[in-house]
């Protein structure tokens, strides 16, 4: 079976991991598991036997580096980046690692890492000179998991995904994909001959049904995070009532995608010439970014010269090479091909560029700075964290509750982004009720009028309403219980509450005022909500702005307990994506 390692299930969190090492240890060349694991701490990326910080990396410390805790999450995640084609092993040091050119993009990526993720995703393959796995493999999993779905009618449960393609051997093998897919489509009907075949493979492969329910968690999260799949129960394929990843629009366009081009690996190159070889490597390279949505044009005179090369090999103009060099290839054989490719530096984001593809940014305009300055006037609302706080914020009726967990959390973590993450996943998955006058009540503890809007009342179609003498602002509000990520939705229905807000008045506002939405999480594909929001602008002149959960709760930290309050006419003039900063 495919052992996938699993160091988390949250695909957001993996990635920002990858960031954070990459900021931390780009500069350098070459860093070690010890390297990643000082950052995770550094950064409350990690915690060990309770502890965080410097701490967590004194008591996680073992002789014995296999039971050392820190050092083995670590591990995994160089395991993934290594699969993803981000890190590449040192040839002398296999534990040892630098960052290569892909991985550099995946950073230059960040507002908006969803489509480079997919490409990475489905450039995973075996055999790879990155990272040997256990077993003979010839394989390409995630694109073997979208055509299992595909042939077995867009559903698959997780055991099947353990019993079909993560024991595939070949998926070239077309005989082998055939009779894995009719023992799947003979196993339905019961779920006692699915359980009977789980263990029959557990026993084979020496590993326990659990730990093969392990292995699945990573590929899992990648299907639902890039939305190829989504969770669903089914009662009629078995005898009883059972999850399946059920194949979603999304996910057929990508199968499609996969189906019409040309698959490459590294043992077909084996079969080219030197010049070939190169061509090959560089368009599929530069194809794989143009698909994640970055601007290739500075290198299309480069790969125009290759052109016959890779049209004579594919025997064919249409096709699209579905191959991830950086995967399956080592890094002291691609520095010939992309001489600038040691990945210590992010791609440049300049039209100069000459070798690297540069990202097709989001219009700046839709990502809103607004700063946090030391308080003058309320300077000692709070005080610091270790004192009492006083009465002012409870006569602003916020929410008392909340406040005395900020302050047990900052005394905890002495430091502020690590003490908002436990209040963030303490309101995961609550609903309006819970959330709407949560929000209200973090906006009253720093000096809003904030109010709720009464249910049934029809003229206020807005969840909450900022009360200002000049600059009322409507605020639309999504709770992790509606909406776990941002959708598109919710920025028309801020579009909504600025029209209704100016056509039937009652509350004094300013046309270049924003509508607010406050979200739980920031949306995974932010480019399709920002490219809304700037069209909302261009047509009809209004502004709309987003504040998700964590940046509110910084916010409110940061004027609470670090004498530091944000500037409300940026605010109030917010325009996109909130993005905060200490000035």
């Amino acid at each position: 079976m495919l052992r996938l390692p699993n160091p988390g299930s949250d695909i957001d969190n993996f990635i920002r991991i990858f960031h954070e090492i990459f900021e931390a240890l780009n500069s350098r060349e070459s860093f070690s598991l010890d390297d990643m694991s000082s950052t995770l701490v550094e950064r409350n990326l990690a915690t060990s036997c309770g502890f965080t910080g410097q701490r967590a990396l004194l008591v996680s410390t073992r002789r014995d580096r296999s039971r050392d805790p820190l050092y083995n999450q670590s591990k995994m995640y160089s395991e993934l980046f290594r699969a993803l084609g981000w890190i590449h092993p040192l040839k002398q040091k296999q534990l040892n690692f630098h960052f290569t050119y892909l991985g550099a993009h995946v950073v230059a990526a960040r507002q908006d890492p969803v489509a480079i993720f997919e490409e990475s995703a489905l450039g995973i393959a075996y055999p790879s000179e990155i990272l040997r796995v256990k077993g003979n493999y010839q394989l390409r999993p995630f694109a073997t998991i979208l055509r299992t779905l595909g042939a077995l009618d867009g559903l698959l449960s997780r055991d099947e995904l353990i019993i079909g393609p993560m024991c595939l051997d070949d998926d070239r093998n077309n005989e082998l994909f055939s009779n894995m897919i009719k023992e799947i489509q003979a196993l339905r009907g019961y779920w006692q001959t699915l359980d009977n075949k789980m263990k029959e493979i557990a026993e084979q492969r020496n590993i326990s049904p659990n730990t093969m329910k392990n292995y699945t968690r990573f590929p899992l999260a990648v299907l639902r995070w890039t939305g190829w799949t989504k969770e669903e129960t089914n009662q009629t394929i078995y005898d009883k009532a059972m999850k399946f990843d059920k194949l979603t629009d999304k996910g057929y366009k990508v199968l499609e995608m996969i189906e019409g081009g040309k698959d490459v690996r590294k043992s077909d190159l084996e079969q080219c010439d030197r010049s070939t070889r190169s061509a090959i490597i560089k368009h599929s390279f530069y194809q794989m970014l143009e698909r994640a949505g970055f601007d290739t044009k500075p290198v299309t005179p480069e790969l125009a010269k290759d052109k016959t090369l890779v049209t004579s090999y594919l025997k064919s103009t249409s096709h699209h090479l579905l191959f991830s060099p950086f995967q399956e290839i080592s890094s002291d054989y691609l520095l010939s091909i992309f001489p600038n490719s040691s990945g210590n530096e992010t791609p440049k984001m300049s039209e100069d560029s000459s070798i690297s593809a540069t990202y097709a940014e989001i219009p700046e305009a839709l990502y809103s700075n607004v700063e946090l300055k030391p308080t003058s006037g309320i300077a000692n609302r709070i005080g610091d964290p270790t004192s009492d706080y006083q009465s002012d914020a409870e006569s602003k009726n916020s929410n008392v509750e909340i406040l005395d967990l900020f302050k047990k959390l900052i005394a905890q973590y002495e430091n502020l982004e690590a003490a908002i993450e436990p209040i963030v996943t303490q309101y995961v998955g609550v609903n309006k009720d819970v959330f709407y006058p949560l929000i209200a009540n973090l906006l009253k503890a720093i000096g809003y009028d904030c109010r709720l809007s009464q249910t049934g009342v029809n003229y206020q179609r807005w969840d909450a309403l900022i009360n200002d003498q000049t600059h009322s602002i409507p605020i639309e509000i999504k709770s992790p219980g509606e909406e776990e990520f941002l959708s598109v939705k919710g920025i028309r229905q801020a579009l909504e509450n600025k029209v209704v807000l100016l056509a039937r008045g009652g509350y004094p506002t300013e046309f270049q005022d924003t509508s607010l939405v406050v979200c739980y999480n920031l949306p995974n594909n932010r480019s399709e909500v920002n490219l809304l929001i700037n069209d909302v602008s261009k047509a009809y002149n209004i502004i709309i702005g987003v504040v998700d959960f964590r940046n509110l709760l910084k916010i409110v930290g940061s004027q609470l307990f670090f004498k530091k309050e944000h500037s409300e006419e940026q605010l109030q003039k917010l325009h996109g994506i909130i993005k905060l900063s200490n000035s």
